[in-house]
C-alpha cells in the first residue's frame, strides 16, 4: 500500500514557491519508482490510497476542475509504470462522491475501496447512478470500533451492496486499514467477513 501523491501533498507542509500541481507530480514520480520496485518483488496488487482527494478541493468551485485534473494526472503518473496484469487499487474515506464521480472514474483504478458500513451502503448510490465501470469494495465493518461484526450482520450489508453493484464487480473488505485494532478482534472480524462472503457465494 502506498499513500497517493495528492494525499501526501494535502497532509504535508509544501513549499509555497512551487505550485501544488508541480509538487504532486514530483511526488508521483517518486512513488512511481516504488510501484516498479513492488512489481519487481512479485507484488501483483498495489494499492495507491487517495483519501484526501476530495478534502483538497479548493474553496472556490471555479477552481475545482483544474485541481481535479492535475490530481487525476498525478495518480495516473504514479501508476503509469504498472504492467497490464498488475491490479491497481485505491481507497477513499467517507466523503460526498456525487460531484467528483467523473474524476474518480478517471483515476482508472482497477478497484476502489470505500468506507460504507456506517452509511448502511448508501454511499454506493453515487457509484450506481454514475454507472461506475470498475470494481468496488464497499467496507463491510467499521474498523474504528473494537466491535466484532457477526457473520449475519456482514451478510446483510453485502446483500444491500449487491442490489447496487453487480456481484461480478463487488469486493469484500473492511472499511479501512486495521492498524488501530488488536490481533484477536482483527482475526475474528476477518474470519466472519470471509465466512459471510463464502455464504453468499454458495447461495448465489
Amino acid at each position: 500500500m502506498l499513500t497517493g501523491p495528492v494525499t501526501i501533498l494535502c497532509w504535508s507542509f509544501p513549499r509555497e514557491d512551487v505550485s501544488r500541481e508541480t509538487i504532486a507530480k514530483q511526488i508521483a514520480l517518486a512513488l512511481r519508482d516504488e510501484v516498479a520496485d513492488l512489481e519487481a518483488a512479485g507484488i501483483g496488487i498495489i494499492q495507491i490510497d487517495e483519501p484526501a482527494l476530495r478534502e483538497g478541493l479548493p474553496l472556490k468551485r471555479s477552481d475545482w476542475d483544474a485541481y481535479l485534473q492535475w490530481g487525476v494526472e498525478a495518480f495516473r503518473l504514479n501508476a503509469a509504470v504498472a504492467k497490464d496484469d498488475t491490479q491497481i487499487h485505491t481507497h477513499m474515506c467517507y466523503c460526498e462522491f456525487n460531484d467528483i464521480m467523473d474524476s474518480i472514474a478517471a483515476l482508472d483504478a482497477d478497484v476502489i475501496t470505500i468506507e460504507t458500513s456506517r452509511s448502511d451502503m448508501e454511499l454506493l448510490e453515487s457509484f450506481e447512478a454514475f454507472e461506475y465501470p470498475n470494481e468496488i469494495g464497499p467496507g463491510v465493518y467499521d474498523i474504528h470500533s473494537p466491535n466484532v461484526p457477526s457473520v449475519e450482520w456482514i451478510e446483510a450489508l453485502l446483500k444491500k451492496a449487491a442490489q447496487r453493484i453487480p456481484v461480478e464487480r463487488l469486493w469484500v473488505n473492511p472499511d479501512c486499514g486495521l492498524k488501530t485494532r488488536g490481533w484477536p478482534e482483527t482475526r475474528a472480524a476477518l474470519a466472519n467477513m470471509v465466512q459471510a462472503a463464502r455464504n453468499l457465494r454458495q447461495s448465489a
